[in-house]
């Protein structure tokens, strides 16, 4: 076990995070790998994935100076001389299994969305890492972006008012798309390895979002169904209707705001849909919920448009968070978007809530009885 990350999750070098990768499919290619060597602090040592030889192919071609080790075996990957920390980049079928040998070689977990394939995973995955005594953090990226943080700004300088009144998103379109091979569907649409549809890959995204910008999600409601996917038995449709409770965290006061979200992957209509509007007594502010860069528009009580704010497209978009992760892992800084255990339990209950219904329950195991979800009859 690496000496550097001993007490507290503090490196006692915080020039040097030595990260660890495990899982390196498409999210890492761009969006996620490069920041591990490209960020202040952090250097990327090690790799790992099953297929034999990918993972050193996988170093040797993505990361610059030839020090970084592909292997094909999670137990001698974490032997790796020095890890610190490890990113778990597979999909979610694989969180739990990996984080409890990670947690148990004594290293800090960087975890992606949504952590767990249901609440009571999720709650599992934070246990194990808090009886370690080792840091979690969870990849809500979208908390640490450009835009993120100017709306919070904007919604401090009283744009829409003293409070927010309401929240509204909706989503329509794909990122899966149709006319997959139905014997061979994408694994975002397979339940035992997502926890359910798109709804678990992008939707948590939305959910965290409204929690870190205005308060945790209660007395939530909602419904999922399959409207027009026969190919998949995952839901295609989910509705969310919630209201905001209190917290110490929101940009401005929030509780009791209502919420009402809607996603539709289900390919009913050829317009592509993505909203995201925070509205308050003296106006609202909409903006594109799934860009790392679409504008910010603000807008006052008659609709007329009195602010807009650009952003540039970033290199890689989990570069932010990643930074503050390392960041707080080297005792540089901590950030105030870090996305840690807690976080993510809240996401995955809400998530729970509006798909229980569609699977008959969302206890550990629930994807392997299929044929007793209630939404596929």
């Amino acid at each position: 076990m690496s000496d550097s990350l001993q007490t507290g999750g503090r490196s006692s070098n915080p020039a040097n995070i030595r990260w660890g990768i495990v899982g390196l499919g498409d999210v890492t290619a761009k969006k996620s790998g490069p920041p591990f060597f490209k960020c202040n602090g952090s250097s990327l040592v090690a790799v790992m994935r099953r297929s034999p030889g990918k993972a050193a192919e996988w170093a040797q071609r993505m990361v610059p100076g030839g020090q970084c080790v592909g292997y094909d075996n999670l137990d001698d990957f974490l032997r790796h001389d020095g890890l610190d920390a490890v990113y778990i980049a597979t999909p979610p079928g694989q969180h739990a299994d990996i984080c409890r040998k990670v947690a148990a070689a004594g290293k800090a977990v960087y975890v992606e969305k949504p952590v767990g394939r249901c609440a009571a995973e999720t709650r599992e995955i934070v246990s194990c890492m808090e009886a370690a005594g080792k840091p979690l953090y969870t990849a809500y990226i979208s908390r640490a972006y450009e835009r993120t943080q100017t709306l919070r700004r904007l919604l401090r300088e009283g744009y829409i008012g003293a409070r927010v009144e309401s929240v509204e998103y909706k989503f329509q379109g794909n990122i899966v798309p149709h006319g997959f091979d139905k014997d061979s569907p994408p694994w975002r649409l397979i339940a035992e390895q997502a926890g359910g549809g798109e709804v678990m890959d992008i939707g948590c995204h939305i959910v965290d979002r409204i929690d870190y910008l205005c308060g945790p999600l209660m007395d939530v409601d909602g419904m999922a169904e399959n409207k027009n996917s026969p190919f998949q038995q995952v839901e295609d449709f989910v509705s969310l209707q919630a209201k905001v409770g209190p917290s110490s965290w929101a940009a401005i006061p929030s509780e009791g705001a209502t919420v009402a979200c809607e996603w539709d992957f289900s390919g009913t209509s050829n317009e592509t849909v993505d909203e995201f509007v925070i509205s308050g007594p003296n106006g609202c502010i909409k903006m594109a919920g799934m860009s790392p860069s679409l504008p910010i528009s603000v807008y006052d009580n008659s609709n007329k448009l009195v602010k807009q704010v650009e952003f540039a497209m970033p290199d890689h978009t989990a570069q932010p968070l990643i930074q503050a992760v390392t960041d707080d892992l080297g005792g540089v800084d901590k950030a105030p978007f870090l996305s840690f255990g807690d976080n993510a339990v809240r996401a995955s209950e809400v998530l729970d809530k509006i798909l229980d219904p569609y699977y008959g329950g969302r206890e550990i195991g629930f994807w392997a009885r299929s044929e007793s979800w209630p939404g596929k009859h």
